[in-house]
């Protein structure tokens, strides 16, 4: 994380005086190295789902440029805690990738990703239920009666 400091000079009856502002720990944006990284990460969690959305929204480049300003304000560590995280989220099929502002927000701890359960039922796939189940519902349909009641 990088430290900076704003001066700038005030006149105060004919004498300029320094004036320093710190801004508290604001980090510059990430390296391009760190965006690479980071956008192999994400196409080796979510594959084809975030690399079709180069082609149709922006060209790559100016998709990491983004992404770059993006997450100014940001540590490593941040980073690597989302990124741990979006791994579990991306096993499911159905996941999105996060856009640059999600990210953001996943990191700073104002949202989290939607990670899906991925534990199958001990009974999904039994025949036995499923004959049970269709059985009951045949016996409803048979004794219901079909029409217009007046």
């Amino acid at each position: 994380m990088f430290f900076f400091k704003i001066k700038s000079y005030k006149q105060k009856r004919n004498r300029f005086s320094k004036v320093e502002i710190d801004l508290g720990g604001l980090m510059e944006k990430p390296s391009m190295e760190w965006i690479d990284k980071l956008f192999l990460c994400m196409t080796d969690f979510y594959q084809e789902r975030w690399t079709r959305q180069f082609d149709r929204w922006l060209p790559e480049p100016l998709f990491k440029a983004q992404w770059q300003s993006a997450l100014q304000g940001l540590t490593h560590d941040e980073i690597r805690g989302v990124l741990l995280l979006l791994r579990q989220a991306a096993k499911s099929p159905a996941a999105l990738p996060p856009s640059h502002l999600e990210f953001y927000n996943f990191a700073k701890g104002t949202a989290k990703p939607f990670i899906a359960n991925q534990k199958i039922p001990a009974n999904r796939g039994n025949s036995a239920i499923a004959r049970r189940c269709l059985d009951e519902i045949n016996a409803k349909l048979r004794n219901k009666k079909i029409g217009c009641s007046t």
